[in-house]
């Protein structure tokens, strides 16, 4: 009697910038069809994104479909066939995303040029090391993104989106705007030589005539309580430029 042959996706992606390593999508697919064959597996589906630079995960339609696909159950494959590990993830985090949700459905990943099978230890092991580098992965962008905006600060640049009430950005740093700062300079002195706490500074405003002067990104045009407090808050108004200040209060 003849045994049901295990069932496989294959996938395959060629970036504009790897056209150059060699294998071509016709190369990978037919690597992946002789490894199939010697296997004895049934391909019942293959996808492949090309041309793309596999950099944004939207780029990737074809590898999304075939996720929806495992998790459908809809083929019952066993495997997912890639010529490269490289060739299956942006990075060690997204391969490992990728391959968790998989196993979830029972499905393993086989790369055929660097003999990496996940079902079996070795893959195991490999596991574990994409793990470790994800984490170091992560690091890296969290490091670099912090040192970009604590040299941005040493600089005196501004980390922030838009520049705050009574400056304008120029050249990524702050300058004051004149007609905005004369409602940040009355909102100083009422606080520091009247006793009338944020509120009254808020009403003070509104009774002289005083309003904010809108932004595209603006809707009220009224000083409030909250903003009014915002602003005496903030050190940048006594001329320093803050970072982490959200998460650690360390100015």
């Amino acid at each position: 009697m003849h045994s049901e042959k295990i069932k496989v996706y294959t996938y395959t992606r060629v970036s504009t910038a790897m056209q150059t390593d060699g294998y071509s999508l016709d190369a990978q697919k037919a690597r992946m069809k002789a490894y199939a064959d010697y296997n004895d597996y049934e391909i019942v589906g293959t996808y492949e994104d090309a041309g793309k630079s596999g950099k944004s995960i939207e780029g990737r339609i074809e590898f999304n479909r075939m996720m929806e696909d495992i998790e459908s159950g809809k083929d019952g494959i066993s495997f997912v066939l890639v010529f490269k590990l490289s060739r299956f993830g942006r990075n060690a985090a997204d391969v490992l995303s990728t391959l968790q949700v998989m196993q979830d459905f029972g499905v393993n990943l086989i790369c055929v040029e660097d003999g990496i099978d996940s079902s079996k230890d070795a893959g195991k092991l490999m596991i574990s090391v994409l793990s470790a580098v994800a984490e170091i992965e992560r690091e890296n962008i969290r490091v670099q993104t912090m040192e970009g905006r604590i040299q941005k600060a040493r600089e005196g640049k501004w980390n922030g989106g838009f520049a705050p009430y009574g400056y304008q950005l120029v050249e990524g740093k702050l300058q004051i705007n004149e007609e905005e700062a004369k409602a940040i300079s009355i909102i100083f002195e009422q606080y520091v030589k009247t006793d009338i706490g944020a509120n009254g500074v808020a009403k003070y405003l509104e009774n002289h005539g005083i309003h904010k002067i809108q932004r595209q990104n603006g809707k009220n045009p009224l000083f409030d309580a909250h903003l009014v407090r915002l602003i005496l808050k903030n050190p940048v108004y006594c001329g320093k430029i803050a970072y982490g200040r959200r998460k650690t209060e360390k100015v």
